[in-house]
């Protein structure tokens, strides 16, 4: 990922675009959600005078100074105090009644043992105090952290602090304001023996502050506070000797600092590159940690930036997409456009490009970045960087995918997986769509029963991305693809034949189906197998049999049955057994049409409704039949390639007729 970024901040500082950089121990707070609040604590002359909730939109921008183990101005603080799980239901009926003198003093009788005590108390230390100490020498010229600092003083004692909360919490109850907050502040639900606290996100607010139009809960504090740590950082590196050169030339001084981190609008953190210490195999180039890819300290500050502006939520649809919950495609070119554009919307449908298909919006981007670009300057020496990174665990991401292309070989992608979705046969069901990559690893991971219905789509065996590897790599082996989906076909393919002959469909199975077929022609494509060609095979006529077999057998069902069609047809009660011993089928096929092609050859003759249709579909199997006798050989099974093959041309439809009016032409256009 630094050698992405490296190019990315290399583009931003040609394009003249400065973004955001954080100091390093400046990280975002945990984000807020139903469940896990972030209190907003005023403090003034050494009282808590307010507790409140910070909202979602002011929680993104708020950071702390510090670790784990403590930070300032936000922390984590403990319940204040210790009750058992049983007491529960009871202490919310009393947070959540009426307010009277006996409800109030009942739950401060259930107020008897500390939740401050051991492990947090050395955590509270860390935070306010040793954290606020080094603050102090960071920062001390910026006046507003200093009054926040001052009005903190008093609370370096946990128990001048532990009170003032309870009283503050109490004082909610009493003005039945906001009960479930207060019970979040006061209690900590524990089982017998547990060692556990439980913590509480909080911002320390100063009243002082909010006079002064600079709140500590606020953006503008924020960034100045981060302005005043990037500039002492900046005073120490002047200090720093040069003794090294780092990974891209850079004057380096060797830090065993970990990188920097960053908080994505995507859904996760990031950190620029991770090297465990706790597993020996990462020492086996005699380094470990930072120093196994030296980059300076600016530099490292510059990909953070980087990568904090291509993430931002703003530039969602623009330079990045969600591809999964964890997992995050970032596309940008190595000189921006002065005017922005959406670098994603070749990869998967953005919000901005809802209703849009594949094509058009590979057009439209190609358009847009050629309109960009300079005059003088050639217009393929562009060249675009994609990668995907996924959340691996909590503590970790990688890159899972990069490929550096240009406009000219996305274009070439582009067209070849146009034409390799179109390398299907036509349907009664109309034009099959072009699918944007994102969607093609869908279809993929779709399981079905024999019946059509969808088994699971939570098991996700294939990843997102994978259809953004088979746009981009136009060599990458299908063979796996092509196989799954001969699987899914010979498991669904019985079911699809005879919906399609009763003209019966359930408008989800379908579109589910009609991803399958495109996705199985695009397969075939890249084995190097073309319509023109598959279409005159023994597979494919196979599968047009079965399918006249069906229509002859739903139309004799209609007519002499009175519209009484079996659960299986001839045609499809035969596929899987066509895909596993074709020859051997066929021998059964024609046994078990013998009694619908004498019939039709009777009732084709007559003066019916549906006669002519009847001899149109004896006239078709007759046809298949003999081209079959001409291809046909002698395996005992259809390979993949030639299973999609039946796959397709079971559910094709018929050969154009020059002079007779063609069936499913017209149910097509009676749906």
């Amino acid at each position: 990922m630094i050698n992405e970024l490296y190019r990315l901040s290399t583009a931003m500082e040609e394009a003249g675009i400065s973004a955001q950089g954080w100091h390093r121990q400046y990280k975002p707070i945990p984000n807020v959600r139903n469940g896990a609040p972030c209190v907003r604590i005023v403090l003034a002359d050494g009282k808590v005078q307010e507790l409140s909730e910070v909202n979602a939109e002011l929680a993104a921008v708020l950071r702390k100074f510090g670790s784990n183990q403590g930070s300032f101005p936000c922390l984590n603080l403990a319940p204040l105090y210790r009750v058992t799980e049983e007491e529960k239901q009871h202490i919310c009926e009393l947070c959540t009644g009426a307010s009277d003198e006996e409800r109030i003093k009942e739950l401060r009788g259930l107020c008897t043992e500390s939740n401050w005590t051991g492990k947090f108390l050395g955590k509270y230390k860390i935070s306010l105090e040793n954290t606020v100490d080094e603050l102090k020498k960071l920062v001390s010229g910026y006046e507003p952290f200093c009054i926040l600092e001052e009005e903190c003083r008093p609370f370096r004692d946990a128990e001048v602090f532990h009170r003032e909360l309870a009283e503050a919490a109490f004082r909610m109850l009493e003005r039945q304001e906001n009960a479930a907050l207060a019970q979040t502040i006061l209690f900590y639900f524990c089982k017998p023996g547990e060692t556990e606290y439980g913590k509480i996100s909080v911002a320390l607010e100063s009243e002082k502050l909010i006079e002064t139009g600079i709140p500590a809960v606020s953006s503008k504090f924020v960034k100045g506070l981060n302005r005043a740590l990037m500039a002492a950082d900046e005073k120490d590196e002047d200090l720093a000797s040069e003794a090294e050169i780092d990974a891209f030339g850079r004057p380096y001084q060797p830090t065993v600092d970990p990188m920097p981190e960053v908080k994505l609008a995507g859904g996760f953190d990031v950190k620029l590159r991770t090297m465990f210490e706790g597993q020996p195999c990462q020492m086996r180039y005699g380094k470990i940690g930072s120093i196994s890819y030296p980059v300076s300290v600016p530099l490292r500050k510059r990909l953070q930036s980087a990568l904090e502006w291509a993430g931002e939520a703003e530039r969602e649809g623009e330079t990045w997409i969600k591809t999964d919950r964890q997992e995050i495609l970032f596309a940008y070119p190595e000189r921006l456009p002065k005017v922005p554009i959406s670098f994603v919307k070749t990869f998967g449908k953005g919000s901005v490009d809802q209703g849009k298909v594949f094509l058009q919006c590979s057009r439209e981007f190609l358009k847009e970045f050629s309109l960009g670009k300079e005059q003088d300057k050639d217009g393929h020496a562009d060249g675009i960087q994609v990668f995907i990174l996924r959340k691996v665990d909590k503590a970790r991401a990688k890159v899972v995918y990069t490929r550096e292309t240009d406009a000219a070989e996305l274009e070439h992608c582009c067209e070849k997986w146009t034409e390799g979705f179109r390398n299907v046969p036509e349907f009664s069901f109309g034009d099959l769509e072009v699918p944007f990559p994102l969607d093609v690893a869908n279809t993929l991971n779709s399981f079905f029963q024999q019946d059509g219905k969808l088994v699971t789509d939570k098991f996700k065996p294939v990843p997102q991305y994978h259809g953004v590897e088979l746009l981009l790599e136009t060599a990458l082996p299908v063979e796996a693809d092509l196989h799954c989906m001969a699987e899914k076909a010979w498991k669904i393919g019985a079911f699809c034949g005879q919906s399609a002959a009763v003209r019966q469909w359930e408008s989800r199975t379908l579109f589910k189906v009609k991803d399958m077929l495109a996705l199985t022609g695009f397969l075939l494509f890249r084995c190097g197998i073309k319509k023109e060609v598959y279409m005159q095979s023994f597979p494919y006529l196979y599968g047009q049999l079965l399918k006249v077999s069906d229509e002859l057998h739903a139309l004799y069902c209609k007519v002499v049955r009175n519209d009484d069609i079996p659960p299986q047809l001839a045609g499809s009660s035969l596929y899987q057994s066509a895909s596993e011993a074709p020859v051997r089928t066929l021998n059964l096929l024609a046994q078990r049409m013998n009694p619908y092609i004498t019939w039709a050859k009777s009732y084709r003759l007559k003066q019916a409704d549906e006669s002519w249709r009847a001899g149109w579909y004896l006239k078709l199997y007759e046809e298949f039949a003999g081209q079959i006798g001409t291809v046909w050989k002698p395996e005992s099974r259809f390979n993949d390639e030639e299973k999609a093959q039946l796959f397709l041309g079971y559910l094709a439809k018929f050969p154009r007729s020059e002079k007779e009016n063609d069936p499913e032409e017209e149910n097509t256009n009676e749906q």
